[in-house]
């Protein structure tokens, strides 16, 4: 079955197996597959979130309703996955339908926990379902699609997976053990046209819905993950080894960025920690460099091309200015060291001065010899307790010889490769036992040692068949991916605890490397050596003290043959629809865009609360603009001549007017302002804001500066000027609003300002009626690596500094003001849809007790009192210093000075705290002796 942007994509014939498809995204799958004909096995045990208990009732609830709704096929299978019994899951769809065309790995379970408080059984169960539960699934499914030569597997991930999320150290793991996997798959599985990919999804559901506050949860419905897992499922789609993050609308692919880096002469006595220190802003530059390109990669980077351009280098590196001191004395505990990685690392550490235990289940006291003869005795200690279940003994083996830890290096590895139609149930848990439970058991033994000292350091390793995926590596790639995600967790959680942990991705020449390195690699010797500096490194106090700006946690970095770089997420601008009804049409037709890294910005995601953000600014970003063209359209709104809005169109009228007069504070015996027939009918002056607070977005600031947030988006200052030649504003305009950006300035790495500016044009007249100027600041936020800072002209009186008189001075008005508890659900009418303003939870969430006043809500209640009081005026300037809770008092002060400024100032009496200052309003040129 072919299909062109025109057809619509159906399941004719298709077979779908669904875990977890009794609720939430599930459901919406199995409902969605059913109506475009596909025969579907709707999976789900019916547990509680947490995984207890058993019902058949959501599975067969799910099942009655594709067959009321769409006359479908579909069958119910109980059976828990990740069990003994996954299998059968697949066996239900073969007596069913006779094959399996399509698996979507969606089950889960949650057991979130701080890392200091999860016990073995809440890591275990999470990993068995979504990771086990996965491998078991697809594994039944493989030997059907591979002699039909046809599959599609999606594998459910999450950006907790990606990025670390605080609680989640099992869920983190088992979500990118879960990407490792499908990359493996993909490879495995391409020449038998089985397409694996992998989604990670924020959407509503009994996992979100407890975390999330209502009005994001309002955007994340499963129907908008759905069209994206229709459409990579189908025969016509190509797409495989992808990884998506979706939501609320929005869809883009993110892929793995990895660094130019730099190389060293990997000689041994000058390939040191200094040396790569010395280099390091080079090591983590993301610029193309002659010995190596930034690259986008599926697989390992060519390490036989850079380590012979390595030797050709000046055999001494330079060693820069800072020796590497820290770490005598400092105790570091090894896995695996008998030999390989493990026995470098050991000796590159007891070359600094550290003492080191020698944990292996072989071999320890060969390497404890060596360092004691070479280093002094007592330098090293042997242990051979087994890493997953005896983790405890190892740590009580450091505490007893040294009375202390500061270093943990989980290194220790075994593989069983083999292709994934041949491995067994033996070799998957094998893998995931020695490289996965193993990690997890040690630094789950190690925290409350450092939590104690408040400090120490953990080196994980990963693989780049973890990151990138290998052929016959499954278990290999979803353990090493695992730990990756693991790890990103445990750098959250240890930060502020003064815990370190970071991420290696070694190439290196070992006894278990040996077997899968080709014969140029085993010639060119990559010595175990040319990995253990950086791992020395990443342990010393020097590194992480020469940058606390930008803290050395939860970093990856690929490393051998005398290169390292740093790799890192990189997402595009990606698709993002507002229609009602998406489909997987839509997503055909707009795949482009999805999978975008070439036009527009890239973003790199540390976490995945600026993932999440990001993906639900571009959502409010596509709203806003959606909101200005229908804006424009309607009512006569201004177009270009084929009905699409002109950029920033506005249009308004009488009920505008009256809706803002009533949000800054009229009332109904103030018929001027609220009754359209009065003589005196009129809009304030502090109208002149919203057009412009309507096209904020066409600043572009998530372009302006990296790590935009706009929760971390303060109102800083705001100046308007009117240039109309009454003394009113119009009462009704369509109105053309052009926005461009006049400063960005970069806040030490720490925050950036950015001031807009907005002229506001009658659109039919074309006449300047109103021009602003905005200054927002964006904590978090920084200029682009090599970005010019922005520094256009200002108005005057936009940057003049008014101060209120500290002699005494009377004011020519002194009034307060009661504000109604419910003015800011109406003053959001006017254009503010920022839920700071009236969601109470979403108010809580950022350490208010309630929903506050737009800070420009409070500019126009002042403004309404010193045009009542001065007249018109056709210059305003405020700066915000405080927040206004609904309901507070303001008290207003203003002071008349020469040339028609008048100087005022707003507190909120109920907290004494100045609110408004720095402010001024110049008045019109008829009203400045008035008084």
């Amino acid at each position: 079955m072919s299909a062109n942007s025109k057809e619509e994509l159906n399941f004719k014939g298709r077979v779908v197996v669904i875990t977890g498809a009794g609720g939430g995204l599930g459901r919406h799958y199995a409902l969605d597959f059913a109506q475009r004909g596909a025969k579907v096995v709707v999976n789900d045990l019916g547990g509680t979130l947490g995984g207890a208990g058993h019902d058949n009732k959501a599975a067969d609830l799910v099942v009655k309703e594709i067959k009321e709704k769409f006359g479908g096929e579909a069958v119910a299978n109980y059976d828990a996955v990740g069990g003994e019994q996954t299998a059968n899951i697949i066996d239900t769809a073969i007596k069913a339908f006779g094959k399996v065309d399509i698996i979507i790995n969606n089950a889960g379970i949650l057991r979130d926990t701080s890392f200091a408080k999860m016990d073995v059984k809440q890591f275990n169960a999470v990993v068995e379902v979504h990771l086990t539960g996965a491998y078991k699934l697809t594994k039944a499914a493989w030997p059907y699609m591979r002699e039909q030569k046809f599959g599609r597997v999606i594998n459910t991930a999450s950006p907790a997976g990606l990025y670390g999320n605080f609680g989640q150290a099992n869920y983190s793991a088992a979500k990118l053990g879960l990407v490792g996997f499908a990359e493996t798959l993909a490879k495995e599985g391409f020449k038998y046209n089985i397409n694996v990919n992998s989604i990670a999804p924020l959407a509503r559901s009994r996992m979100t819905e407890d975390v999330l506050p209502p009005h994001i949860l309002k955007e994340l419905g499963p129907e908008k993950i759905s069209p994206l897992v229709l459409y990579l499922s189908h025969e016509s789609t190509k797409v495989t080894n992808s990884i998506f993050e979706l939501a609320a609308g929005y869809y883009g692919q993110i892929r793995w960025e990895r660094s130019s880096g730099q190389i060293f002469n990997p000689n041994e006595k000058y390939f040191t920690p200094e040396a790569i220190l010395h280099k390091w802003k080079d090591v983590n530059s993301f610029d193309n460099k002659p010995f190596k390109p930034v690259e986008h990669p599926f697989q390992l980077t060519d390490y036989n091309d850079l380590i012979v351009k390595a030797k050709k280098l000046p055999i001494e590196n330079p060693q820069g200015n800072v020796s590497i001191k820290s770490l005598k004395d400092k105790v570091v505990i090894i896995t695996g060291a008998g030999g390989g990685l493990g026995r470098s690392h050991a000796i590159w550490f007891a070359k600094y001065g550290a003492k080191v235990v020698i944990n292996d289940i072989r071999n320890a006291n060969t390497v404890v010899d060596e360092l004691n003869n070479k280093y002094g005795k007592g330098t090293a200690v042997p242990d051979s307790h087994n890493i997953i279940n005896e983790s405890q003994q190892i740590i009580d083996t450091a505490l007893k010889a040294f009375g202390r830890v500061d270093v943990l290096c989980n290194n220790a590895g075994i593989l069983r490769d083999k292709s994934f139609l041949k491995m067994t149930d033996q070799d998957w848990n094998d893998v995931l036992q020695v490289h996965l439970y193993a990690t997890y058991s040690m630094c789950k033994s190690v925290w409350p040692v450092f939590l104690k000292q408040k400090s120490g350091y953990i080196i994980n390793t990963t693989s780049t068949s973890g990151i990138y995926g290998n052929f016959g590596q499954a278990n290999y790639a979803a353990a090493k991916a695992a730990i990756l995600g693991f790890s990103k967790t445990l750098a959250i959680e240890g930060l502020k605890k003064g815990i370190r942990v970071n991420i290696i991705a070694p190439h290196a020449e070992t006894a278990m490397t040996k077997t899968i390195f080709g014969d140029k690699e085993l010639q060119n010797h990559f010595d175990a050596g040319f990995v253990s500096p950086l791992v020395v490194l990443l342990a010393s106090e020097e590194l992480h003290k020469l940058n606390k700006r930008t803290p050395i946690n939860g970093m990856l970095y690929e490393v051998g043959g005398g290169w390292i770089g740093q790799t890192r997420w990189q997402r595009g601008p990606g698709f993002v629809s507002r229609l009602e009804n998406i489909t997987p049409e839509v997503i055909r037709d707009n795949w482009n865009e999805v999978v975008n890294f070439t036009k527009g910005k890239m973003i790199y995601p540390t976490s995945t609360q600026q993932s999440s953000m990001a993906i639900l600014q571009a959502v409010q970003k596509a709203e806003m603009a959606k909101r200005s063209e229908d804006n424009g359209k309607s009512e006569g709104g201004s177009t270009d001549g084929t009905g699409a809005s002109k950029k920033g169109s506005y249009h308004y009228n009488y009920k505008d007017c009256i809706l803002y007069n009533i949000g800054v504070g009229a009332t109904s015996k103030e018929l001027k302002y609220v009754y359209e027939n009065d003589p005196e009918f009129q809009v304030l002056p502090t109208f002149a804001v919203i057009p412009s607070m309507n096209t904020i977005q066409f600043l572009n600031m998530d372009d302006l500066v990296d790590d935009f947030n706009f929760a971390m988006l303060l109102h800083g200052e705001q100046y308007f000027k009117i240039y109309s030649e009454i003394n009113r504003l119009p009462t009704s305009a369509n109105l053309r609003t052009e926005a461009i950006p006049l400063q960005v300035q970069d806040k030490g790495g720490k925050a950036a300002i950015i001031v807009g500016g907005f002229k506001t044009y009658d659109a039919d007249s074309g006449k300047l009626l109103m021009y602003n100027e905005g200054t927002f600041f964006i904590r978090g936020a920084h200029l682009p690596s090599g970005a010019k800072r922005i520094d256009n002209p200002r108005s005057n009186f936009a940057t003049e500094k008014f101060s209120v008189p500290n002699n005494g001075a009377l004011p020519d008005l002194d009034i307060e003001i009661t504000t109604s508890e419910d003015l800011a659900s109406i003053y959001r009418l006017s254009g503010d849809y920022n839920p700071l303003h009236i969601d109470p939870v979403v108010a809580k969430s950022v350490k208010f007790p309630k929903p506050i006043l737009h800070g420009l809500c409070t500019m126009g209640i002042t403004g309404k009192a010193l045009y009542e009081k001065f007249g018109p005026f056709e210059e305003l300037k405020v700066r915000f210093t405080n927040v206004v809770i609904p309901g507070d008092v303001l008290k207003i002060k203003a002071w008349k000075k020469d040339n028609g400024i008048v100087v005022f100032q707003t507190i909120d009496k109920n907290r004494n705290v100045v609110v408004l200052d720095n402010s001024a309003i110049r008045l019109k040129s008829s009203s400045r002796s008035k008084l």
